[in-house]
């Protein structure tokens, strides 16, 4: 059971399940087997009328395994103290679950990842990034989710309002969730200055997006970027040699240009290394080509490698700065930012 955020408000945060995939089949199946029956019951039944049990056959496939129909949600209210997970069919209430602030002592963060091995065989295939928030309370539950922006928004609404701690699992280690208290055992990680993380100028350093050296990180989107050129000029030759004459020849180069460009700038973006910087009591972060996000020391709480994808976390949201560089990394971009959060 996955959940999202569907309203948020400063006292209040209401998650709904987004439904399972086989759920969601099953529901399918039962409502076309119920317009089937009333399909036929139409033709059968059509002097008497009696199309009431095929009706009802559609409507509990839609009842029980749409997500329009059947709502599960989880409400945490900070005026009240309470997390209240609640079960709906047609905006009636069926099962309530109810936390207690009193009876949650520890609020625990942690990702993993699945499909991985389909991934690497299929290139059509990506490896999937889940989340997770475990509640130790009596009795212990789960949260999953799909976003790492959602979680944290959750983790820091209760950090906020509820008498709780919170922890941050990073390689089956917890850690307290706290500037110092992400760092590696308690010590400072050197900054390794090397092709994946290194300092490029005064209080500022570059982070890779992707694990390798200069040339593997770069291997991959120029090569995209020669195979989209080749393409537009395979077909604009292809063009030329057949007569195609239905658009005209300025159009094609235009629309070439564009298929080019637009799919070197997309690759090439994702693949542009990434830079953290101090200036004036800010940290300023470059994650694209174009233009950079800026947050107030005050609020940055640090960097973390969660599902093989290292963030910076701030309480004012967070940002995805590489993807699959060794944890040492995120260890060592984090040791040299707490530098400057301790001052």
């Amino acid at each position: 059971m996955s959940y999202k955020i569907c309203k948020q408000t400063d006292d209040r945060i209401v998650l709904q399940d987004t439904g399972g995939f086989i759920d969601f089949i099953f529901g399918i199946v039962l409502v076309v087997l119920g317009s089937g029956v009333i399909y036929l019951g139409w033709f059968g039944y059509q002097d008497t009328g009696e199309l009431l049990m095929p009706l009802i056959i559609a409507l509990v496939g839609c009842c029980f395994f749409f997500p329009v129909f059947k709502v599960n949600r989880l409400i945490i209210d900070a005026v009240n103290k309470e997390i209240i997970k609640t079960k709906s069919w047609f905006g009636i209430t069926t099962n309530k679950e109810v936390i207690t602030n009193r009876s949650l002592s520890l609020l625990e963060m942690s990702g993993f990842t699945s499909g991985e091995v389909e991934a690497f065989f299929d290139s059509n295939e990506r490896a999937n990034h889940h989340y997770s928030l475990k509640f130790y309370s009596y009795p212990e539950w789960n949260l999953s989710m799909r976003s790492f922006p959602a979680m944290l928004d959750i983790a820091l609404f209760i950090e906020q309002h509820f008498d709780t701690d919170l922890a941050l699992v990073v390689q089956h280690k917890r850690h307290k969730f706290t500037a110092k208290g992400l760092l590696k055992n308690h010590q400072i990680t050197p900054l390794p200055n090397d092709s994946t993380v290194k300092e490029v100028g005064f209080q500022e350093i570059r982070v890779a997006s992707t694990r390798g050296g200069i040339i593997r990180q770069w291997a991959v989107p120029v090569s995209l970027s020669m195979w989209a050129i080749m393409t537009s000029g395979f077909l604009l030759y292809l063009s030329a040699l057949e007569g195609f004459t239905y658009i005209p020849v300025a159009l094609q180069y235009l629309l070439a240009f564009i298929f080019s460009f637009g799919i070197s700038f997309l690759i090439i973006k994702n693949y542009v290394p990434n830079h953290l910087k101090i200036d004036h009591g800010n940290l300023i972060v470059k994650t694209s080509l174009f233009g950079a996000r800026k947050y107030p020391l005050s609020e940055v709480i640090g960097v973390v490698n969660v599902a093989k994808i290292t963030y910076l976390i701030t309480r004012k949201g967070s940002e995805q700065l590489a993807y699959k560089i060794p944890t040492k990394y995120s260890y060592a971009i984090h040791s040299w930012l707490l530098s400057f959060l301790n001052k």
